[in-house]
């Protein structure tokens, strides 16, 4: 890894601001989004729906390193994008902010995790929706822990990820909080019933007999490749959406870029081919 950018999260968000790129002195943020301090309090006078949440963080990562840089080069990438979807009729412009990125001690991965758990709470107690961007996969144990912990044991929450891996290892080397280990965490929620998981992209043999044997003793229901080149994603996706939205009163979306093909994503830490194309 480059020294120098070991520790370029520490400095982020810098760069542009407003329609300047991110060369520029200022902020650097997703989609040039505002940004706003990671405040509860901030947020709601702000008044956003959603926030862009950094975290730089790979030590959970049991692939090729290069993660923690993730949350800065999407900024950076972002800043050759508009806010405006016309395709779907969406603009983020004006809805969203850029609370930065959650600190990362180098040499405390529990503290780290404990920081990302905070953070994920603070959006929320504001009323507003994160988006986290990662770092490794096993933020997302923390980003759901808090998800659930946040609307208690009384209500129910579904989850749709998106990956080429199941990622449902009890333990890897020992550890339980690996990337490896991401839906066995998640699947072990209190308030996330079986019934509401759908995982989409599955595919090649990262995903041992231990991954499938742990997906049926839970009753989860996964939907591999072959599945969604042989349905259509619609057909796929109209299924998958309707388990995790289906009487549940929130909803965590993971999406793991490995769920695209090697060619399209092949930056990410755990590539695979047979994967989704861009034009999916």
């Amino acid at each position: 890894m480059n020294p120098a950018k070991s520790y370029a999260h520490l400095f982020s968000p810098l760069g542009g601001e407003g329609g300047e790129n991110y060369r520029a002195p200022g902020q650097l943020t997703f989609l040039r989004a505002p940004h706003v301090p990671l405040e509860t309090e901030a947020l709601k006078a702000h008044g956003a729906r959603y926030a862009f949440v950094g975290v730089p963080f790979d030590e959970g990562n049991v692939g090729k390193p290069g993660s923690e840089d993730g949350p800065r080069e999407f900024r950076i990438a972002s800043q050759e994008y508009l806010s405006y979807w016309f395709e779907f009729g969406v603009d983020l412009d004006g809805m969203a902010v850029d609370c930065g990125d959650v600190p990362m001690p180098k040499v405390n991965p529990d503290s780290a995790r404990e920081r990302i758990y905070r953070a994920v709470t603070t959006v929320l107690k504001a009323g507003v929706t994160p988006i986290v961007l990662g770092g490794d996969r096993s933020i997302s144990i923390q980003v759901a822990r808090a998800l659930s912990d946040y609307i208690g044991a009384d209500k129910k929450m579904g989850c749709l990820h998106f990956g080429a891996h199941l990622d449902l290892a009890d333990s890897w080397a020992g550890e339980k909080l690996l990337s490896t280990c991401a839906m066995a965490r998640i699947t072990e929620l209190p308030n996330l019933a079986a019934e509401n998981v759908a995982l989409v992209g599955a595919r090649n043999s990262m995903n041992p007999k231990d991954y499938i044997d742990l997906a049926k003793e839970r009753d989860l229901r996964f939907y591999p490749m072959f599945e969604v080149f042989d349905r259509g994603i619609d057909a796929v996706m109209q299924e998958a959406t309707d388990k995790v939205w289906g009487g549940t009163d929130a909803q965590y979306l993971s999406f793991n870029f490995n769920v695209m093909d090697a060619s399209a994503a092949p930056g990410v830490t755990a590539t695979e081919p047979g994967g989704l194309e861009a034009g999916r």
